[in-house]
């Protein structure tokens, strides 16, 4: 048997099999990436992502480990997030002190209850930074009423001057401010909505486009 003869086939064969490869992931034969989907059917896939998570209600404080997947999920819906890592960085961490409180038996009834009260995260997380704070924020929570105070805080002309003076305190600086953290679903998604304009557009987000949602009044769910 000529072995020049068997040498060539080889080659051939080879030659073929990394054509083959070449096709499958370029121009030759690639599948065109999906089109981008519509921002209601992005919604749409975001809902329906925290509904199935246990224990998730609307307006509930969201945590980085239930976000962080949801990229992938978008992804393959046709939108890819060219921002998701500085996203998620907004997104507070399963150990971030609100995070864990909130999600305590006691902690789940407060949070249900002060959540539609406007930037209402923002003041608790900013409370829980002062001198002595997170202790305040942890009897808030167990105490009877004790979301009458971030009622009073977010929704009242003293509550709104209280904070003045307690932008003052050590660490208390901008107090009645939002902090820009992601705390929300519909924060989450006011950031996605963004995020998709500038993907329509052919265009990156801005860092500084991390923040206009809370500009555009976007407070939570």
């Amino acid at each position: 048997m000529d072995h020049r003869i068997i040498g060539a086939d080889a080659a051939v064969c080879v030659v073929l099999g990394v054509t083959a490869a070449w096709c499958a992931t370029s121009a030759c034969g690639a599948v065109k990436d999906k089109p981008l989907p519509s921002f209601a059917d992005v919604r749409e896939a975001v809902i329906r992502h925290f509904e199935l998570l246990p224990g998730y209600r609307p307006g509930d404080i969201i945590a980085r480990s239930d976000v962080a997947p949801l990229f992938g999920r978008l992804g393959r819906l046709g939108f890819s997030v060219a921002n998701r890592e500085a996203i998620l960085k907004k997104v507070p961490t399963d150990g971030d002190f609100l995070v864990r409180e909130l999600r305590t038996r006691r902690g789940r009834k407060f949070m249900r209850r002060i959540a539609n009260y406007p930037d209402a995260y923002d003041r608790l997380d900013r409370l829980s930074r002062l001198p002595h704070g997170k202790r305040t924020v942890h009897d808030l929570i167990r105490g009877p009423g004790g979301y009458k105070m971030i009622k009073y805080m977010t929704t009242t002309p003293g509550g709104k001057n209280l904070g003045r003076q307690l932008s003052n305190a050590p660490k208390g600086t901008d107090f009645n401010k939002p902090t820009g953290r992601i705390y929300t679903v519909k924060l989450l998604l006011a950031h996605l909505k963004l995020s998709y304009a500038a993907a329509k557009k052919g265009t990156s987000p801005s860092t500084a486009t991390l923040d206009s949602p809370r500009r555009h009044g976007e407070h939570g769910d």
